[in-house]
């Protein structure tokens, strides 16, 4: 089973093989990716109590800013 972990740390070594920008860009790229890929996994997995609770707290600090 392929992690985040263990994708990112091939990209880095990846990026650090890379000899010019638009490679090293391409690799940044791909990072970026593989996060917000993760991020949405792992909102999927959130149960409707944990979204609850998230969604209450971003509105608390949504207040917290406004004042």
């Amino acid at each position: 089973m392929i992690t985040v972990d263990g994708a990112l740390k091939d990209l880095e070594a990846i990026e650090k093989e890379a000899g010019d920008a638009g490679s090293k860009a391409v690799v940044r790229a791909l990072k970026v990716l593989v996060k917000f890929l993760s991020t949405i996994r792992s909102n999927q997995l959130l149960t409707d109590e944990e979204k609850m609770i998230i969604r209450k707290a971003k509105e608390a600090r949504k207040e917290k800013e406004v004042k």
